[in-house]
């Protein structure tokens, strides 16, 4: 099994929506694959946080239909629009965020 490499939250605002649409739908293929094999969330989470690089950037009502989305292997585009939408408005909040720092 290919191992997915795991961009940090900072790699992740340079994404285009596309990409970081296929990003997750990687995510979602590896977490599936781990849940088929008889695993449960609770396993894959002692081991490792599928979503800790998207966290930051999800604003807090977005990131529940994510772990959903990812959880349940859902792709619908209505879902995926809610959750890229977030992700922009949080990208952009990340981003003023690390410029108030500098």
């Amino acid at each position: 099994m290919d191992h997915i490499s795991q961009p940090t939250t900072e790699d992740l605002t340079s994404y285009s929506p596309e990409e970081i649409k296929l990003y997750i739908f990687s995510l979602q293929d590896a977490l599936q694959s781990k849940l088929n094999s008889g695993l449960s969330m609770d396993d894959i989470l002692d081991s490792e946080d599928p979503f800790e690089s998207l966290e930051p950037l999800l604003p807090q009502e977005v990131y529940p239909i994510l772990v959903l989305a990812m959880i349940n292997n859902i792709r619908t585009d209505t879902v995926m629009d809610a959750v890229l939408a977030g992700l922009k408005q949080g990208i952009q909040q990340f981003r003023n965020s690390g410029d108030n720092n500098s």
